[in-house]
């Protein structure tokens, strides 16, 4: 007769080997909630950067609507009764689809233009030259060679003059050798630093057209006082009729704050420059 004996009982796992489990079971949950984790973050970003694309979108068309209204509003060629005084208007507020746009409009016929100093007109580089006089009375730290400035501004313009000392500066560079199409152009012109251009900026522009009229009823003191002489000549003593306008629009929708700056050719219907970001002095 033959006994059965019951089957070895199983031995329990030594503790160390229930510690290494242990520490795989929480690592695999730590890598889980760190993917988990990671996923998540990834989603909130690509929803913030999705809604900030479709947001500036949105603001940048409304800015080019607000640019076409004004363009049209001042098109036609005529002098228009605009509803302010001076040469800058004050913040126009309007409400569009759940945005809140400010425009802002300058009259350009009231600041010198820089491209009038690419020709021989001696009158305007006489007056353009009293200008940087009546600038330096204003601000003495702005350290402006009057009369060497304005024959720099007129080589930089010139297509037929190649100045050598700007292959000299640190970066190398050549003159335009054409007009400005833009006033901040001026800052890299031989003898123009940070502080000169901070006390020219309120009083010049570039215009396409080098004898734009100039509008000076409204221009501030030292744009009247220089440039007075330029517009004796007008026998009925009338303001021409303004064509070029620099348009601001700010808009703000969602927390998000847009800025657009154009220049307008009112009789031309064009945008001549445009650019994201805040208008100048």
């Amino acid at each position: 007769m033959m006994l059965h004996r019951p089957p070895p009982a199983r031995s329990a796992p030594p503790p160390r080997q229930r510690g290494v489990a242990l520490i795989t079971a929480l690592l695999v949950v730590a890598l889980a909630t760190i993917a988990a984790v990671a996923m998540t973050s990834r989603q909130h970003m690509d929803i913030r950067r999705t809604t900030a694309v479709l947001t500036h979108d949105q603001a940048h068309q409304l800015s080019l609507a607000a640019e076409a209204y004004a363009l049209r509003l001042l098109g036609g060629g005529e002098d228009r009764e605009l509803p302010w005084e001076g040469c800058l208007s004050p913040p126009i507020p309007a409400t569009l689809e759940g945005a809140e746009i400010t425009v802002w409009l300058e009259d350009l016929h009231c600041r010198f233009n820089l491209n009038a100093l690419g020709g021989e007109d001696e009158a305007r580089h006489a007056a353009f030259v009293r200008l940087l006089e009546e600038v330096l009375q204003e601000d003495p730290e702005a350290d402006l060679d009057p009369e060497g400035l304005a024959r720099a501004v007129g080589d930089w313009l010139d297509p037929e003059t190649d100045d050598p000392d700007y292959r000299a500066m640190d970066p190398p560079r050549l003159c335009a050798n054409r007009p400005m199409l833009s006033p901040s152009e001026l800052r890299l012109v031989r003898g123009v630093d940070n502080a000169a251009w901070r006390a020219l900026a309120p009083y010049v522009t570039a215009l396409p057209e080098a004898d734009t009229p100039l509008r000076l009823e409204h221009a501030p003191e030292p744009v009247r006082n220089a440039l007075a002489e330029l517009v004796q000549g007008d026998s009925e003593g009338e303001a021409p009729p303004a064509r070029y306008y620099r348009l601001q629009v700010r808009t703000e929708i969602a927390d998000h704050r847009f800025f657009l700056c154009s220049v307008l050719d009112t009789q031309a219907q064009e945008v001549l420059l445009r650019e994201q970001a805040a208008c100048g002095p």
